[in-house]
């Protein structure tokens, strides 16, 4: 029973490393190609210099 119990424990470890690791992926993946940077759209003069 105690062979059993050990293959158990590596096996469980091993799936939360791997899943871990993927998770670290694409988090790494959307920091580096996802992530907003400086947005280029000025505002337009209408809406800077309205008045009524």
């Amino acid at each position: 029973m105690k062979d059993t119990d050990e293959k158990a424990k590596a096996g469980m470890s091993r799936f939360v490393v791997t899943i871990l690791g993927i998770a670290l992926l694409i988090a790494a993946v959307y920091f580096i190609f996802w992530t907003p940077g400086e947005t280029n759209v000025a505002p337009t003069s209408n809406a800077i210099n309205r008045s009524e």
